[in-house]
């Protein structure tokens, strides 16, 4: 009894892709249209802003090693919804609370989280740690005023725990850029879902041709040349 085995033929596979080239056009326009109907509310750009605070090292090496260890330790404080609960408050807009401040708004510091005497090392030589506060709305100049507030927030939250005035604002936010196209991320998915079922389509047809039990060639009727060849019966044509 022989051994049932799978042998892919690459050129078969490819052959039958061509063949089968009507069915993967429908099922590629299919994904297409499935995407097109997912994205028809393509929502609306985006935009972010910018505000930035430091901690500075311009009195003693101790004051300078908390502040660098504050801004370690207390960098989730950034985000922290007492930060934003007061950002609104600074704000003063009906329409915006605490929970969207803290939906729009995302850190980035350049200090690890990590603190270490190498850090110290590292913030006394670059004499501030900068900690940026990006807010993203659909507002370009909302965008500019929560990054503001957030960052005013901040400076007074690290007083209040540092009693020391070490940590300050260091740029104000500008009008927000630009940072999702709205049209341009709905275009991506459609294509996505195009693709996906491109690769669906070729998946089927392949998995179809590899499954096949038909026997098309001298190899397969031999099971890959194990079996003696007696006779082959031409191709006859009228």
């Amino acid at each position: 009894m022989y051994k049932n085995e799978y042998e892919i033929d690459v050129f078969r596979c490819v052959r039958s892709l061509f063949q089968h080239k009507l069915f993967i056009i429908i099922v590629t326009t299919l994904g297409f249209l499935a995407g097109l109907g997912l994205t028809l509310d393509v929502g609306e750009d985006k935009y972010t802003s910018v505000a930035t605070v430091y901690a500075a090292a311009d009195t003693s090496y101790s004051d300078a090693t908390a502040a660098v260890t504050a801004m370690n330790a207390y960098l989730d404080v950034a985000s922290s919804l007492k930060v934003s609960k007061r950002a609104a408050l600074l704000l003063g807009r009906s329409d915006v609370d605490a929970s969207d401040i803290q939906r729009a708004v995302w850190v980035n510091s350049s200090v690890k989280k990590a603190s270490s005497s190498s850090s110290i090392s590292s913030f006394m030589n670059s004499s501030a740690t900068i900690i940026s506060f990006y807010a993203t709305t659909t507002d370009p100049e909302l965008s500019r005023q929560i990054a503001d507030a957030v960052a005013d927030s901040y400076v007074i939250e690290m007083a209040n725990i540092l009693k020391l005035d070490s940590v300050k604002n260091l740029d104000n936010a500008e009008t927000g850029s630009l940072s999702t196209n709205a049209n341009r991320e709905a275009w991506k998915g459609r294509i996505q879902y195009m693709l996906g079922g491109f690769m669906i389509a070729c998946m089927i047809v392949v998995g179809c041709e590899m499954f096949d039990k038909k026997v098309r060639t001298v190899r397969e009727a031999t099971i890959r040349n194990q079996l003696p060849v007696i006779g082959v019966i031409p191709e006859y044509k009228n």
